[in-house]
């Protein structure tokens, strides 16, 4: 198992028990842990979502705009920006905890509470992860219930109702559009979708940098099949001459494992969490699709280890996690999903998530 950041300068003692090592040296590094994975699920959080404290927002879109003319004593009009429309976003409550008798502590060892550690990061990360796709999915809005702001509607990407966005073909006012897509036929070259995914989330000026697009593991066999994609090279081998080969690099933090670039002018990459059959696809700059918020006060803010209990003959450690996602940029993210010609949310990722 992977050794905690807060432990590897205690690999040395690691079959040492901790009571030999010391309490307040574990907790020390179960503290730095924290901080550490903290710090790491921020960044890649950046991939997907802001952050904020405001439980509903007025999101401001780009505005349509030209030069005024003017002769020599002319002065222009002041303009203002125009589109906007409003989210709103969840904040959920969820917690895991380890306990064990009084006897089974004085026996723990240094590598066994490294072990404890790693499962609860794991529980986080996983529990993030499930809300950020659940967010991402979420093709219909739904009303959370706020202890101090009451109902709140929280949305999910583009979905053909009422709210409009600019798009870079010379029109002056926005549009409706969805960024569910679907589509019957399977991933080939007389199917191929990434034109498409290429065309509808570049259309929007918000969007920037480089498209993204993560697949689950069951259509990775399909794309790289496909006449216009080309693998990154392995540096383990040494191509032919003849071979087309990536010479690009993508500067952004990924959630799984870069396959290649298609011709579309998209960066593919397998993310195995992914629900079978959707593809998920984002952009590398602009604002993020989603906003995740979290509470104001700061010690609420994170994974944190926020109390022990200490009840003879059991011990107890409690982590708190208090988040929510809800969509921010309604354009910035799509999701396709493949072989049904019905967009559907996937099983086991509807909104409100526990």
């Amino acid at each position: 198992m992977t050794v905690p950041y807060g432990f590897i300068n205690l690999q040395n003692v690691y079959d040492q028990r901790v009571e030999e090592v010391g309490i307040p040296q574990i907790n020390a590094a179960i503290d730095a842990t924290l901080a550490e994975h903290n710090r790491q699920l921020a960044s890649l959080m950046n991939l997907f979502a802001e952050q904020t404290t405001e439980y509903k927002v007025r999101y401001k879109t780009p505005t349509a705009a030209r030069l005024q003319p003017l002769d020599e004593h002319g002065r222009a009009r002041p303009i203002r920006q125009a589109g906007y429309y409003d989210v709103a976003f969840p904040l959920h409550d969820a917690g895991i905890a380890w306990g064990q008798t009084y006897k089974a502590t004085q026996k723990m060892t240094v590598r066994e509470a490294a072990d404890i550690v790693n499962t609860l990061l794991t529980a986080d990360r996983r529990w993030m992860r499930d809300h950020i796709l659940a967010a991402l999915f979420a093709s219909t809005s739904w009303t959370f219930t706020d202890d101090e702001h009451g109902s709140l509607t929280v949305k999910g990407l583009a979905n053909s109702d009422t709210d409009t966005y600019l798009i870079q073909t010379g029109a002056d006012v926005g549009a409706t559009d969805s960024h569910y897509l679907a589509t019957a036929s399977s991933i080939a070259d007389a199917s191929d979708p990434f034109d498409t995914i290429y065309e509808e989330i570049t259309e929007h000026p918000e969007n920037s940098g480089e498209v993204i697009v993560l697949t689950p593991t069951n259509l990775k066999s399909s794309i790289e099949g496909l006449a216009a994609f080309h693998p990154i090279t392995d540096p383990n081998l040494n191509m032919g001459s003849q071979a087309v080969t990536v010479v690009g690099a993508l500067n952004a933090s990924l959630p799984g494992r870069l396959l290649g670039y298609h011709e579309a002018k998209v960066w593919i990459a397998e993310w195995k969490s992914l629900p079978d059959n959707y593809l998920v696809s984002i952009t590398s700059g602009g604002p993020r699709a989603l906003a995740m918020r979290q509470d104001m006060t700061p010690s609420l803010q994170g994974f944190n280890r926020v109390a022990d209990r200490n009840d003879y003959p059991f011990f107890e450690s409690q982590y708190l996690r208090i988040a929510g996602f809800g969509a921010w940029n309604r354009v910035g993210a799509l999701v396709y999903r493949i072989g049904n010609g019905s967009y559907a949310v996937p099983t086991n990722y509807s909104s409100p998530m526990a």
